[in-house]
């Protein structure tokens, strides 16, 4: 059967074909058909909806979801294929460039998931181009003090509540245009990393900035910076210390976990925002366990 490209409808971008034949049958149905469905698309593009992280977090509820290391928009898929709710891309420590980030974000939204991402530098025009490729929030990391995070948390929101720049980008097609100006606002998240002492003993301070939304762990290089190994009593104080500096400021606190064993203690323990692993992780642990005996 020939098919004929008519034009995608919905945020997945998923494509109506229609016969040639078909069409010759119809005749002037297709027209009504396309209009309709047209202003349907139209309509339910203009409506950015409410972001489920913060949501969740409000109800006083766990937060749960995934890290992306491979640079693999089929990472993406596979892990929202299962309903994992939101992923983080980590531009930080992995090969994706904004061009694959955009791509990736795609990916996340196909799956009716959220995409966040993980910064590589402190440079807020860093930031303006993360949320403007599509991110629903950014994780900046090495946060240490709040006069950083200040400046962060006023880089993710529009004037006269922050400094971010206007500009013509992939985020504007989440929704209207004047709906995404008018609302994201509420709808981002800034989510300052710690990663050394001096943002544990500031991690109340940091919290305490206003759209600031959660603090979050960097456990390795609190580990490194620390020269204290995971873990060990030095380290998990310092944990406790950041989520009672979170608690006191009112903010969700969060940290990323390698499994889910650990993601139900540290919730036990008062963390609402956890990243299970990473795709990279789950790869390989899978595959160490499939081929166990296989390999020399």
């Amino acid at each position: 059967m020939q098919v004929e490209r008519r034009g995608c409808i919905g945020a997945a971008g998923r494509y109506r074909f229609a016969s040639v034949a078909i069409r010759r049958r119809l005749g002037g149905c297709f027209g009504l058909f396309d209009i309709t469905m047209g202003a349907m698309a139209r309509e339910a593009n203009t409506m950015i909806k409410e972001n489920p992280i913060k949501t969740t977090l409000a109800a006083g509820k766990a937060s749960v979801g995934g890290w992306l290391n491979l640079g693999s928009p089929l990472a993406a898929e596979v892990l929202g294929g299962i309903g994992v709710p939101w992923m983080t891309v980590d531009c930080e420590h992995t090969p994706f460039d904004m061009n694959l980030t955009a791509h990736t974000f795609r990916a996340i939204e196909a799956r009716g998931a959220i995409p966040l991402v993980r910064a590589w530098d402190h440079d807020v025009s860093t930031i303006s181009r993360l949320l403007d490729a599509g991110a629903w929030g950014v994780v900046i990391p090495h946060v240490s003090t709040p006069e950083q995070a200040a400046t962060f948390a006023s880089a993710t929101r529009y004037p006269p509540r922050g400094t971010r720049s206007v500009g013509t980008s992939r985020c504007i097609t989440l929704g209207d245009t004047n709906e995404y100006y008018n609302v994201f606002n509420d709808r981002v998240l800034c989510i300052p990393q710690i990663e050394d002492m001096e943002g544990i003993g500031n991690a109340q301070a940091i919290a305490e900035i206003p759209d600031v939304d959660i603090g979050f762990l960097g456990p390795n290089d609190l580990s490194r910076s620390m020269g204290a190994a995971m873990g060990s009593d030095a380290h998990e104080k310092a944990l406790a210390d950041f989520r009672e500096g979170c608690a006191a400021a009112g903010k969700p606190c969060g940290i990323p976990v390698n499994s889910g064993a650990i993601a139900k203690q540290r919730i036990a323990e008062g963390f609402s925002f956890i990243s299970i692993a990473n795709d990279l992780k789950l790869m390989r642990e899978k595959a160490d366990i499939e081929f166990e005996g296989f390999l020399e």
